[in-house]
């Protein structure tokens, strides 16, 4: 399990502290051997906190492939924050997906990707959108107000252009229209540290249900 992320900047802490709170069991069978394993249900659980690249000088990819080589994991679950691209969907939304993870996408931060290939074995990925861009928040806007001119028979006429975009054009072309004038801005809820505390317990108990075969407490 690898938990990516800051763990020092609140919304992007979610994949240490899911960490915090798994059970991993590695040590045990490196410690006592084959013999101590057989008959338990309990699978080889390992775990990292790689942090991120300001802090170690290395990718994650790099760092994992590392543990890869020596370990020789059957899968790698990946647990990260994202960015989202709706406000509806701010902690509130927990994406799982097969195909690896892009650390860093999402806020324009790209780096190497996690997936089968690049890593040689499965990568199953968690992630929790625990910020929002303002072009984001702003389309989520945008698109309100258009339902809203449209639903008026006097302003029906108004915003056609937007209205006619999908919407990936329209985020798009407000993105265009903002990052100019304000940067690349995100922002996160006021109680995200509540909100990544929880979520982080949930995921970890997650995992404990379906590989180690325990009851949620």
């Amino acid at each position: 399990v690898a938990g990516l992320g800051n763990s020092s900047v609140t919304p992007d802490s979610l994949g240490p502290r899911v960490l915090n709170n798994l059970q991993v069991t590695r040590h045990l069978k490196v410690q006592y051997g084959d013999e101590f394993w057989q008959g338990k249900t309990m699978p080889v659980i390992s775990g990292i906190a790689p942090g991120v690249m300001a802090q170690t000088g290395m990718e994650t990819a790099e760092i994992l492939k590392g543990i890869i080589k020596e370990t020789n994991p059957d899968l790698i679950i990946a647990i990260d924050a994202l960015a989202a691209r709706s406000v509806k969907r701010l902690g509130t939304t927990i994406q799982l997906t097969d195909t690896g993870i892009h650390p860093g996408s999402g806020v324009g931060n790209h780096r190497h990707s996690l997936t089968e290939e690049s890593l040689g074995v499965p990568v199953m990925a968690i992630g929790v959108p625990t910020v929002v861009g303002a072009a984001a928040i702003v389309h989520d806007t945008v698109t309100t107000l258009i339902r809203a001119l449209s639903d008026n028979m006097e302003t029906k006429g108004m915003g056609d252009f937007v209205e006619n975009l999908n919407s990936d054009e329209q985020y798009d072309l407000i993105r265009e229209l903002l990052e100019p004038e304000f940067g690349p801005l995100y922002v996160t809820p006021p109680d995200i540290d509540e909100t990544v505390k929880e979520l982080s317990f949930t995921i970890s108990e997650g995992i404990h249900m379906t590989f180690l075969g325990q009851e949620v407490s």
